[in-house]
């Protein structure tokens, strides 16, 4: 969704230019002369334009998501990298827009978008009465136009500003009800030759409450995002989350406090590389008499040398409706040498019903080999594992290495196949090469 948005903007920068020099009478015909053209393009595109009125200062019309194919591509071009997938969930949809043409330095163009209905997936979902029942109440919800997100564009069209309406609603059926929430939800961009450039989006509070007793509420998030180069795939990320909380009526609890994750993309020459680092103060999960916590937990992971038109493809494509463009991207994939390491997973301690059991850590990597011959491999798979050298390391406390050493099938492993001490550490390595696995050095 997040990518349909900043698509969403991107769009709204290309279609409507505001010129420095123009008067206001002037600033209106040349608006609405570039939004034709707009229009126009977005009709090849995918789009459909219904409902079009037109006054002095203001336009209203309403877009229908109708060719998701066509419509990734639209989303690229201005800088917003979706596929097919993400937008074949929302055709269908149909978004009212209404455009006030304003004088203001800053909200020169104020636009306000509203869902007029349910997209096909979802509408088709409903089986039932009870189903019918609360897609009812969703759509008259969408028909007071209670969702909505409003957008202020600067003079120049280089930045943009605006807020989604709060939230607070409920819907029911005939054995339970579910209430939804949202606070504080703002953004603000900018905006770089009609694509998106960066962006910033906080959310005070997300939460849902369910007549059964289960809550669930995310507390300040905020997400940042900017472009870092000609590629759609150029670009860093950064979201925070200050706190998350599921319970379920003194039942259970769990809690995710201070989450953080930086994601990185970058394509150069035709392959792709990224990196994902998300870091969680404290997870604690409480329930049936049992509490265990987690601390400075760790997830640190990158990949390299994806080919950037055959991840398009399997991104794009079905392998159950198009198996053999599926399998032709996939061995273009991997032909390249894709590289992917956790450069580390871990928790830094580990606590049980007040008992500390110390740290777990697992490093891991795998590289596949250039130049696979994959005729050669439908003849004989194994050289498929031949080409792959992967290698996982495995780092336990003493304490948690106990613990698992009490089941029996663990046991006979750790009798087979003892871990070496490293720093007062137990230690496993697991090796894959040439077709070949090693556990510390013994071959399976």
């Amino acid at each position: 969704m997040k990518k349909i948005l900043a698509g969403i903007f991107a769009v709204a920068a290309v279609a409507l230019i505001y010129f420095y020099t123009a008067g206001s009478g002037k600033l209106n015909e040349a608006l609405k002369q570039q939004l034709d053209t707009e229009l126009a393009t977005m009709q090849q595109s995918g789009f459909v334009i219904e409902e079009r009125s037109t006054a002095p200062k203001k336009e209203h019309f309403v877009i229908t998501f109708d060719d998701p194919e066509k419509m990734a591509a639209y989303f690229k071009q201005v800088g917003a990298e979706a596929t097919t997938r993400d937008i074949e969930a929302l055709k269908g949809l149909k978004v009212g827009v209404d455009i006030t043409y304003q004088p203001d330095l800053y909200s020169a163009l104020a636009m306000e978008l509203y869902p007029l209905n349910l997209p096909d997936s979802v509408r088709n979902a409903a089986e039932d009465d009870e189903d019918k029942k609360v897609l009812a109440q969703i759509e008259k919800i969408l028909s007071e136009k209670k969702i909505l997100i409003h957008i202020n564009l600067r003079k120049n069209l280089s930045a943009f500003k605006g807020y989604l309406k709060d939230i607070h609603e409920t819907l029911q059926d005939d054995s339970e009800s579910v209430t939804l929430s949202m606070k504080g939800a703002t953004f603000d961009g900018t905006l770089n030759k009609s694509a998106l450039a960066t962006l910033t989006q906080k959310i005070t509070l997300v939460a849902m409450e369910s007549s059964d007793g289960v809550k669930a509420v995310a507390d300040k998030t905020v997400a940042t995002y900017r472009s870092t180069g000609p590629s759609p795939y150029d670009m860093d990320a950064d979201y925070t989350v200050a706190k998350i909380t599921v319970a379920k009526a003194k039942e259970s609890t769990l809690l995710l406090d201070k989450i953080n994750i930086k994601t990185s993309e970058k394509e150069q020459n035709g392959l792709l590389s990224s990196s994902v680092i998300t870091t969680i103060a404290k997870i604690a999960m409480k329930g049936q008499g049992e509490a265990i916590e987690m601390e400075q937990v760790v997830f640190d992971a990158r990949t390299d040398n994806l080919d950037a038109k055959a991840l398009k493809v399997l991104q794009n494509s079905d392998p159950e409706k198009d198996e053999d463009a599926f399998n032709a991207a996939l061995k273009q994939l991997l032909s390249k040498g894709m590289k992917m390491s956790v450069n580390r997973f871990a928790a830094g301690k580990i606590v049980e019903n007040g008992n500390t059991l110390g740290d777990i850590e697992v490093k891991a990597s795998l590289e596949v080999a250039p130049g696979i011959d994959f005729a050669q491999v439908e003849q004989n798979s194994m050289l498929l594992l031949g080409a792959i050298d992967a290698t996982t390391k495995l780092s336990l406390s003493e304490t948690i290495a106990s613990m698992i050493a009490k089941d029996p099938r663990a046991m006979m492993v750790m009798m087979l196949i003892p871990p070496k001490e490293e720093s007062g550490k137990k230690v496993y390595t697991l090796i894959l090469k040439d077709g070949k696995i090693t556990v510390n050095g013994v071959p399976l």
